[in-house]
């Protein structure tokens, strides 16, 4: 151990799993463990704190929990990447979102069909009336890391704009907007979610993983319905913040 690195304190009335997690966490924050790097295991951060196993359990489960390190069977605990963040309140596509990080966007185009969608999309999309709408499912990706699976739906008039794009580099938005459509505002409801096992092979995680759910109605300057989508989110990777005011 360096001279000047700092051990958990017993005299302190800090609980000393939670002195340790906090030393690990600085270790993250600061780039000394990296993301997807192994850290060091439990015998030897025993030895190196002086700590018992129960108080580097704790520590690492702390972190575990706030989504900062891994745990992976048969090969130990590791540095998770920082979760993309996304502030609510302004309306943005995915694209726009990944681009305001330093992120390349991009998409796997997994289906394109015209077809009458479920209940909940006519519902909120045509007002109840059994249309025929554009169906568009593709994997987001973000610096080619599978990040959401994303199922959107949109008025046939304005699924027209995106038949001659290619779906696997064009942002919705961007195309709308080029053609004079444009947004006015969106409803948005978050849940939580669980993946399938078809989920979890199209991002690379668990059966069962946790996951966040995004469920959106965007409108356009004259009020009308234009797109109804539904994105799953990798929670490992991806979470959102609210800032509140009193």
């Amino acid at each position: 151990m360096t001279r000047n690195e700092p051990k958990p304190d017993p005299n302190l009335p800090v609980p000393l799993y939670y002195q340790l997690k906090q030393i690990f966490d600085d270790k993250i924050k600061s780039g000394e463990w990296q993301p997807g790097q192994l850290i060091p295991t439990e015998n030897e951060l025993i030895s190196k704190y002086e700590v018992s196993r129960t108080t580097v359990r704790e520590g690492i489960t702390a972190l575990v929990h706030e989504g900062k390190l891994q745990k992976k069977q048969g090969k130990g605990t590791i540095v998770c990447a920082p979760k993309m963040e996304e502030r609510l309140g302004r309306l943005t596509g995915f694209a726009e979102e990944m681009i305001s990080k330093g992120l390349t966007p991009g998409a796997k185009l997994l289906e394109v069909k015209e077809m009458i969608p479920p209940k909940a999309v006519l519902e909120n999309l045509t007002g109840g009336n059994e249309e025929h709408v554009l169906y568009i499912k593709r994997i987001r990706l973000a610096n080619d890391e599978p990040i959401a699976i994303e199922n959107s739906y949109w008025p046939k008039e304005i699924g027209a704009f995106f038949k001659d794009s290619n779906l696997e580099t064009s942002a919705f938005y961007s195309i709308l907007e080029k053609n004079g459509i444009y947004l006015r505002d969106a409803d948005e409801i978050i849940t939580a979610k669980t993946a399938t096992k078809q989920e979890a092979s199209l991002l690379g995680i668990h059966e069962r993983d946790p996951m966040l759910r995004m469920i959106r109605t965007t409108y356009s300057t004259l009020g009308h319905a234009i797109e109804f989508t539904r994105t799953d989110y990798r929670s490992d990777l991806y979470l959102y913040r609210v800032h509140l005011k009193r």
